[in-house]
C-alpha cells in the first residue's frame, strides 16, 4: 500500500506539468494571429502575457524549454523560425516586433527588449511609465546567443554570428562576428 501511494505521489508533479503545457498551448493557439507548426515542443512552467491582438509565428522544429517567459502586448509580433531552439530562463519582451531566425540557439538566461520606456528631460526629466519608444529585433540564422545575453530594440544581428555570454547588444551585428566583450559602462550625461 505505502509503494502505490508513493508512486501515486510522484505522478503529481509530472500531471501539473502537462496540464501547465496543455494549457501554454492553449493560450498560443487561441490567439487570432497565431500560426504554430504542430511540431512545436515546450517545456514546463511558461509565464505567457498576451494581448489579444499579438501576432505569433512558430515554424516547424522549435523547442522552447523551460521556466521562460514570453511577454506580447498590444500588436507585437513574434517570429521564431525553424529549427529555433531556446534554452531555460529566457524572457521575450515584444511590443512591435522580435524575430528570431531558423536553426539559431538562444541560451540560458537572456533577455529581448523590442522597447524601452520613454521620458523628456525639458523642463526637467520625467520618466514615462505608460509610452515607449520602440524598434524591431532581428535574429538571423544561424545565430548562436550564449547565457545571460541582453538584446534591446532597434538591433539586427546577421546571419552565422556567435554573441558571447553576458553580452549587451544595443547596437546591430554585421553577419559573420563574433562578439565576446560585454558592452563598457559608460556614463553619459541625461541633459
Amino acid at each position: 500500500m505505502k509503494s502505490l501511494l508513493i508512486k501515486i505521489l510522484m505522478l503529481i508533479p509530472k500531471t501539473i506539468d502537462k496540464i501547465g503545457k496543455i494549457n501554454t498551448l492553449h493560450q498560443l493557439k487561441s490567439l487570432k494571429n497565431a500560426s504554430i507548426h504542430p511540431s512545436f515542443r515546450i517545456g514546463k512552467n511558461m509565464f505567457l502575457l498576451l494581448s489579444q491582438d499579438a501576432k505569433i509565428t512558430i515554424e516547424e522544429g522549435v523547442i522552447i524549454k523551460d521556466y521562460n517567459a514570453i511577454r506580447i502586448r498590444k500588436s507585437g509580433e513574434l517570429i521564431l523560425g525553424k529549427n529555433v531552439n531556446i534554452s531555460d530562463y529566457v524572457s521575450i519582451n515584444c511590443l512591435e516586433k522580435i524575430e528570431i531566425g531558423e536553426d539559431s540557439g538562444i541560451a540560458e538566461g537572456c533577455k529581448f527588449y523590442d522597447h524601452d520606456h520613454a521620458f523628456v528631460t525639458e523642463p526637467e526629466y520625467e520618466w514615462k511609465q505608460n509610452e515607449f519608444n520602440t524598434a524591431p529585433i532581428i535574429i538571423g540564422k544561424n545565430v548562436k546567443i550564449y547565457s545571460e545575453v541582453t538584446i534591446l530594440k532597434g538591433v539586427t544581428i546577421g546571419d552565422n554570428c556567435i554573441i558571447g555570454t553576458k553580452c549587451l547588444i544595443n547596437r546591430s551585428i554585421p553577419a559573420n562576428s563574433i562578439i565576446m566583450s560585454k558592452v563598457q559602462n559608460l556614463k553619459i550625461p541625461l541633459m
